[in-house]
């Protein structure tokens, strides 16, 4: 739905920022507490969609919910984007768009009889000062509330907007596969809507850049979304104009047949880490072949794989 979209954007990313202290922060907080209790989300935390954990004199609030599966047997997947924004910005991009993504995925997941418990999370702090440390908000979850073992996380981050390439604005870039190994064939059998493509490959390539790196770094299976960095980066500009709301919902419908693959899988109990690289050439040549014909550019092992991602990432600071 795309108004809606719009408007849970629009919401969040109000003139100002979302920095953790600001108004603009408390007032996410409460916008989303009433989102998810008018979306249907169970509140994670006994009675309450909040967690408040303080680090020195600062406060920090991490939200989730849950929408109940058939089996409470069965482990739950963890889809999660980060609310809060560097500085003073609106943050469309980083990250409201996300959280909007994640509210139309629950609309069309209400009409399918999932499995599997889905815990919504919304964390706060994945943002400077606290990126990758012990404190930030997705860590401080996983490791002291999450009470429950998970089948995988998805992670969604700076989603809102093109490609800024000609030729590529429909690319939606992922990254994990290589966590578990049944994610390739989620990523391979999983139907892409109409004007969406996708490429996949490690994770090592790009770094942690959001909050997958908790899930990373305690073995569990994850997929990272994005479409990564561009003009509007946590810069003023990064405001609900410049986003692509179609592309969003093109997203969003992409995203239910991966969680419903998820769902429906039985995932082996090994995830250690193994090399994903046939399912990556495959995605790479559906998504890119007339270019990489045109420029005669190899595609056929993991060494032309990361010789072509390292280079496209430098010359275009993707």
């Amino acid at each position: 739905m795309l108004s809606q979209l719009q408007a849970d954007v629009e919401k969040l990313a109000a003139p100002g920022s979302r920095k953790v202290g600001s108004p603009g922060h408390d007032a996410a907080v409460e916008y989303l507490k009433t989102r998810m209790e008018a979306s249907g989300l169970k509140p994670y935390f006994n009675n309450s969609y909040e967690y408040t954990y303080k680090v020195e004199t600062t406060s920090y609030s991490n939200l989730a919910g849950v929408w109940p599966g058939l089996d409470q047997t069965l482990k739950p997947i963890l889809l999660v984007a980060h609310y809060d924004t560097c500085g003073d910005q609106p943050g469309a991009d980083d990250n409201a768009a996300a959280i909007a993504i994640w509210f139309d995925v629950l609309e069309h997941l209400k009409t399918i009889k999932m499995r599997r418990n889905l815990i919504f999370l919304f964390p706060d702090a994945e943002e400077p000062p606290r990126f990758l440390s012990e404190h930030m908000g997705s860590t401080n979850f996983y490791e002291r509330q999450l009470q429950d073992a998970i089948q995988a996380g998805l992670v969604l981050d700076l989603v809102g907007h093109d490609i800024p390439l000609e030729g590529f604005e429909d690319l939606l870039f992922i990254f994990g596969a290589e966590s578990h190994p049944d994610l390739s064939d989620v990523l391979t059998e999983t139907k892409l809507p109409v004007g969406l493509k996708n490429i996949a490959t490690l994770n090592r390539y790009v770094g942690d850049l959001s909050d997958h790196h908790v899930l990373r770094k305690n073995g569990e299976a994850y997929l990272f979304f994005t479409c990564g960095r561009w003009e509007h980066y946590h810069q003023e500009s990064d405001i609900p104009e410049n986003l692509n709301y179609e592309k969003m919902s093109r997203i969003s419908q992409y995203l239910v047949g991966v969680i419903e693959a998820i769902d429906s899988k039985r995932f082996s109990t090994s995830s250690s880490e193994f090399d994903p690289v046939d399912m990556e050439l495959y995605l790479m040549k559906r998504a890119l072949g007339p270019y990489l014909d045109q420029h005669d550019i190899p595609m056929n092992s993991r060494e032309d794989i990361q010789r072509f991602v390292l280079n496209w990432i430098q010359q275009h600071q993707l």
